[in-house]
C-alpha cells in the first residue's frame, strides 16, 4: 500500500514538473534560439573551414599477358590490406614530406591523411583534410605517387594503378554549420530544463491549498486571498450593494 501511494506520489511530481516546464515554454525557445545562434556563430567565425582530396589506387595488376586472373585478384584483397597499413608509415610520410618540402613531422603528416578501402574492393582511398584546398591536393597525389613507387619495390610486388588522380576541392568539407546549430539549440535547451529542474525541487515554498494537504496530509483551516482576489471579492461587493439599493428604491 505504501509503495502504491509513493508510485501515485512519483507520478503527481513528474506531472507536476511536465507542468512547470510548459508554464515556462518561452524560456526553453528563448534558451533554443539563443544555443543555436552562439553556436552557430561560433562555427562561422571561431572554427577554419577545412577541405578534402581523394585520389585512389586500384591494387591489382595483371601476372600474365596483360590478362587479369582470379589469382591476382586474391593477391589484390590481400595486398590492399598491407597497403593501408604500410601507407601511414615513417618512411612513406617522410618521402612525402621530401617531395612537398613540409614544414612539419610525419607524426603532424599522418593526421591530415584518412585512408579507407570499400568493402570487397581493391580500391584503396587516400584522402588529406586541411585548411588549405592546394595543399589538401598535394598531400592527395603526394601520397599516391610515394606510395605506388616506394612500396612495391619495398613488398617485391607489382605496382597498383593510380586509378583517381587528386583535383582542387571547390567546396568546403567541414564544418557542418547545421551540426554545430543543432548542437547548440540542444545544449541550451537541455541547460535551461537543467535550471528550472533544479529550481522547481529546491523550492519547498507552499503555494497552494492542495500544496498543504500533498506534503502534510492535512488541510488548512482558511487560506489568505492574494491581491486579487481581494479586488475581485470587493468589486463583486460593490455590485451587489448596488443591485440591493436599485431593488429597494424601484420596491419604493
Amino acid at each position: 500500500m505504501n509503495q502504491e501511494n509513493m508510485n501515485d506520489e512519483m507520478e503527481i511530481d513528474l506531472l507536476d514538473l511536465a507542468y512547470m516546464l510548459l508554464d515556462h515554454w518561452h524560456y526553453l525557445l528563448v534558451c533554443l534560439l539563443a544555443g543555436a545562434l552562439v553556436f552557430n556563430i561560433y562555427a562561422f567565425f571561431g572554427i577554419a573551414p577545412t577541405y578534402q582530396s581523394t585520389s585512389k589506387l586500384y591494387v591489382v595488376s595483371a601476372s600474365d599477358d596483360s590478362v587479369v586472373n582470379l589469382s591476382d585478384l586474391n593477391l589484390g584483397t590481400s595486398l590492399t590490406a598491407d597497403y593501408e597499413e604500410l601507407m601511414l608509415s615513417y618512411p612513406v610520410l617522410n618521402r612525402v614530406i621530401d617531395q612537398l618540402k613540409l614544414d612539419m613531422d610525419y607524426e603532424q603528416l599522418k593526421k591530415l591523411y584518412t585512408l579507407n578501402n570499400p568493402t570487397d574492393t581493391r580500391v584503396l582511398q587516400i584522402t588529406a583534410t586541411t585548411t588549405d584546398p592546394q595543399l589538401s591536393m598535394d598531400l592527395a597525389e603526394a601520397m599516391a605517387e610515394v606510395s605506388v613507387s616506394y612500396l612495391p619495390e619495398t613488398m617485391s610486388t607489382l605496382a597498383p594503378n593510380i586509378a583517381q588522380h587528386a583535383k582542387l576541392p571547390e567546396y568546403k568539407a567541414g564544418p557542418s554549420y547545421s551540426k554545430y546549430t543543432m548542437m547548440g539549440g540542444l545544449l541550451g535547451l537541455v541547460l535551461c530544463c537543467g535550471v528550472l529542474v533544479v529550481r522547481y525541487l529546491m523550492d519547498d515554498t507552499i503555494h497552494t491549498a492542495e500544496d498543504m494537504e500533498k506534503y502534510f496530509g492535512t488541510a488548512p483551516l482558511t487560506t489568505i486571498p492574494d491581491s486579487t482576489q481581494v479586488e475581485d471579492m470587493e468589486e463583486g461587493y460593490y455590485k451587489n450593494k448596488k443591485k440591493g439599493k436599485k431593488k429597494r428604491s424601484s420596491k419604493k
